[in-house]
């Protein structure tokens, strides 16, 4: 019994439909736990140099 000679197969035109676009929908993950305090934002920022910017 003789083995079939494999042809490889040739590819003569490509067609592309770009009105189909996949897109990975994944939930997003929770936000790290950080832990600790939490600062409240009832308070602005305090500068440490007070009134003098850099002096």
């Amino acid at each position: 019994m003789q083995k079939k000679k494999y042809i490889t197969p040739v590819v003569t035109k490509i067609v592309l439909d770009n009105s189909i676009s996949l897109v990975m929908m994944t939930p997003n993950p929770p936000p790290p736990d950080r832990g600790g305090t939490q600062k409240s934002n009832d308070t602005p920022f305090q500068s440490p140099f007070g009134d003098k910017p850099f002096g």
